[in-house]
């Protein structure tokens, strides 16, 4: 008998370690007790060249390490086409029997896409026509239907922008409907290669991005013969008239992959669309508890400086965003002193008088001193608000500096007749110059909401010394970078700031302008493109429905998502037939995947193998050979001929399979809202979830409920054995309430390894007796051999959550 996993990835498939190696694979094959495993990603170029230099192929088709660790020639793609009216994402594992096999194979992909961005390639064909031009290169080959930004490229989050490495699971980003949503995973894989920066006219930030990445654009008319140019909405000839071709009328935004863009192609930036008018903010619900006291309807300090009271109830109106606006502009805080203060230059008096003014309207506190120092700075002093200013307008945990301001998410739904008044005080004190990054980009999407694109400049703080820049007469100093929100170009002004002083400048005759605008998207056409060489690690986010996500100059596609499996819910088939058609006649097995099992899958009565394999992201224990099939071939007789008889003739000998409930996608739910549900609890809500009020992702139990032509507990007469297990550092950790990787369940295991050999071993072969005669607790020894005759109960996995054991339960072993 052999072990065996064949669904392997290499360290340049998206969202694997890439600490994968041939070695490391070989290393934990045989800690977990497999006999062979798959090379994966064959095709890929860089391991394509790690496999040559480690491997040596036999007689028998089988690759073998230095040591005689076997490997079988193997790899997966992806495929995503429409059929029927519908998109539809399929993955497949593909076999070879030698080298010169793989190879011809390497080239049939390379000629229909790129190979060396990913190591499991993504690709427009069809299935049947997969089939059908692989089988023509050999009839050996086996085909099985298996269940990048750069690292500093800003991603627009609530409230603020962050790198793309720093965001986390549960963070919301700005996606391309206009809307917050939530991270559902982060993807990161080592890159080599070239990649595209892409400069869009106004947001001279640009983005830096690998060729395959898709881009919410439209590809345009660009030689437009009336105008002479790009045709757009408010294309002009010679000045004055307007265009009579009007191209632009069958335009249509689509997702574009980098590669394929053009200068003068048109990127969708979406215009922010929630709004919450919030009307009152209570001061005690922000500030620690421990800080203040409140008596009647006003908040005071606790200790330090006792100042007169605030109205613990502030209100939300246009006077205090003006005030905001002024703040973000012109204020900062002494701590030392609990003081409030506002610099203004000499000229500015209706602004000092209005920012004395407000402070007194919103907060009832009157000017403390105004000192005239090259200017005028007014003094505010209360402990209460510097607190408060502090929780508001700065990033939390930084010094309180002028490079760390921004708004915090209680303004930045706000309705636009609030909004403006924000704009108008920050643009009136700083003419649209900040060091805050944060904040630039906040104001950035308040322009767009207010229907105006600015044009944004970044001098670095390496340039700042040696320009010197002024507003309003007061020179700058700049220590940080610096970003200019410059030629603000309206295309909508519906309160009048054209008219005002501060903004008449940009009240310009003539009427020409980069993009356009409607209701949802700002359309700003690229000004630039330029390929570079880039070597290094590149990200990307899945993201809850709308599976796009913002930078501060484009938008963008998630390349990945979850529903990649040839039943999928989303994007698969309702059966083998549908999805190979005439090819159908060549798929001998399907991979089960971790969220079922060989007795869900045999109630849709598709008579055909089913093998069970890890589909593994990492070499680690619990991740290797967490499914695997069982061949009936001796060791001495292995091949790849052997193998591939067995699977065609389902005469292999057993699956070992994960409870299927461990699986990420065995119940219907919501990751984003903590909810999960039984396919009849799915049903009786309609598939929407109860917590947020949109469709729930469906799971693999739920779908093959859907698909079933047999009711639950049908088996067929020449069905395989499987094993329901789950991996051994699971019950350890599990057994001492620790992670799978931490060092008390690394102790425990490396134990077991060292006494029984091997994994396998301890999970489907040592008695009970011997496992506590070795020294280890009985209750381990328990939990590893109800784990074996499947008396464990787990918590269904769902929307990409795994499963989690509950505890052991009393129940039959099934077979």
């Amino acid at each position: 008998m052999i072990i065996a996993d064949l669904q392997i990835h290499s360290r340049y498939a998206r969202a694997c370690s890439p600490a994968i190696t041939i070695d490391a694979l070989e290393k934990y094959s045989r800690i977990k007790g497999l006999h062979i495993i798959g090379t994966g990603d064959f095709q890929h170029p860089l391991w394509r060249k790690e496999i040559d230099e480690k491997l040596k192929e036999d007689d028998n088709g089988i690759l073998r390490t230095s040591s005689g660790f076997p490997f079988l020639w193997q790899t997966e793609v992806s495929l995503m086409y429409s059929q029927d009216g519908k998109r539809r994402a399929v993955h497949h594992l593909i076999f070879s029997p030698n080298t010169n096999v793989s190879n011809e194979i390497t080239k049939y992909l390379g000629s229909k896409g790129r190979l060396d961005y990913d190591g499991r390639p993504i690709f427009g064909m069809t299935s049947p026509q997969l089939v059908e031009d692989l089988k023509k290169l050999s009839d050996e080959i086996e085909i099985i239907p298996a269940h990048c930004l750069l690292p500093n490229e800003k991603i627009m989050c609530n409230p603020s922008p962050k790198k793309i490495s720093d965001i986390e699971i549960g963070e919301k980003v700005l996606t391309h409907t206009g809307n917050y949503k939530k991270v559902t995973a982060t993807f990161v894989r080592p890159y080599k290669g070239k990649i595209y920066s892409i400069q869009p006219y106004y947001f001279r930030e640009g983005i830096n991005t690998t060729s395959e990445h898709p881009f919410f654009a439209i590809k345009t008319v660009k030689d437009c013969s009336f105008v002479g140019g790009l045709c757009k909405p408010n294309s002009i000839s010679k000045g004055k008239h307007k265009c009579t071709k009007k191209h632009y009328n069958d335009y249509k935004s689509e997702w574009i992959p980098a590669e394929k863009l053009e200068v003068n192609d048109v990127l969708l930036y979406p215009r922010q669309k929630e709004t919450t008018d919030l009307q009152e903010i209570k001061i005690s619900s922000i500030l620690n508890k421990e800080d203040f006291v409140v008596k009647s309807d006003k908040i005071y300090s606790k200790a330090g400086r006792q100042d007169k009271g605030i109205f613990d109830i502030i209100k939300v109106d246009n006077n205090l965003c003006r005030l905001v606006g002024y703040y973000l502009a012109e204020g900062y805080i002494t701590k030392k002193t609990n003081c409030i203060q506002f610099s203004f230059g000499k000229h500015e008096d209706i602004y000092i008088a209005e920012v004395i003014n407000l402070m007194k309207t919103c907060f009832n506190v009157e000017l403390g001193k105004k000192r005239e120092r090259n200017g005028y700075e007014l003094y505010f002093y209360s402990k209460i608000l510097v607190n408060l200013f502090e929780k508001l307008f700065y990033e939390p945990n930084t010094q309180l500096r002028a490079h760390s301001k921004k708004l915090s998410d209680h303004f930045i739904y706000l309705p636009l007749e609030k909004q403006i008044e924000i704009f108008r005080g920050w643009w009136r004190g700083d003419s649209g110059v900040t060091v805050s990054e944060i904040l630039a980009q906040q104001m950035k999407l308040i322009c767009l909401r207010l229907g105006i694109i600015p044009s944004i400049y970044k001098l670095p703080k390496e340039d700042g010394t040696k320009y010197k820049r002024f507003i309003h007469g007061r020179k700058i100093n700049v220590n940080y970078d610096a970003y200019f929100l410059q030629r603000l170009s309206f295309y909508e002004d519906k309160f009048n700031l054209l008219k005002e002083a501060e903004f008449i400048k940009f009240n310009t005759k003539l009427n020409r302008k980069h993009g356009w605008l409607d209701d949802n998207y700002v359309y700003i056409p690229i000004k630039s493109i330029e390929t570079l060489d880039y070597e290094g690690e590149v990200y990307n986010l899945e993201v809850e429905e709308d599976n796009s996500f913002v930078t501060p100059s484009a938008t963008v596609h998630n390349c990945m998502t979850p529903w990649f499996g040839l039943f999928g819910s989303k994007s698969g088939f309702d059966s083998l037939a549908e999805c190979f058609q005439e090819q159908r006649k060549h798929i001998y097995a399907v991979e089960s995947g971790m969220s079922a099992d060989p007795s869900m899958i045999w109630r849709l009565k598709e008579n055909t193998s089913i093998v069970s394999f890890s589909d593994l992201h990492s070499f680690w224990p619990w991740r290797i050979g967490r499914e695997a099939t069982i061949f009936d071939i001796n060791i001495d007789a292995l091949s790849y001929k052997s193998i591939i008889k067995q699977i065609r003739e389902n005469s292999f000998h057993a699956t070992i399979e994960t409870d299927p409930a461990y699986g990420k996608y065995h119940y219907d739910g919501h990751r984003t809202c903590n909810f999960s549900c039984s396919p009849a609890k799915s049903k009786e809500l309609n598939g929407i979830c109860p917590v947020c009020g949109k469709e729930l992702t469906i799971g693999v139990d739920n779908r093959i409920e859907q698909l079933a032509k047999m009711p639950a507990g049908y088996f067929p007469a020449k069905r395989k054995k499987f094993y329901k297990l789950l991996p051994l550092h699971e019950l350890i950790a599990f057994h001492i309430k620790s992670s799978l990787s931490s060092k008390k369940t690394w102790l425990i295991y490396n134990q077991l390894i060292e006494k029984f050999g091997n994994e396998f071993n301890v999970l489907i072969k040592i008695e009970k007796i011997d496992i506590i005669n070795a020294g280890f607790k009985q209750e381990l020894a328990e939990l590893i051999i109800n784990n074996r005759i499947g008396n464990l109960k787990v918590k269904p996995g769902y929307d990409g959550v795994y499963g989690e054991i509950q505890e052991s339960v009393q129940q039959k072993r099934l077979f």
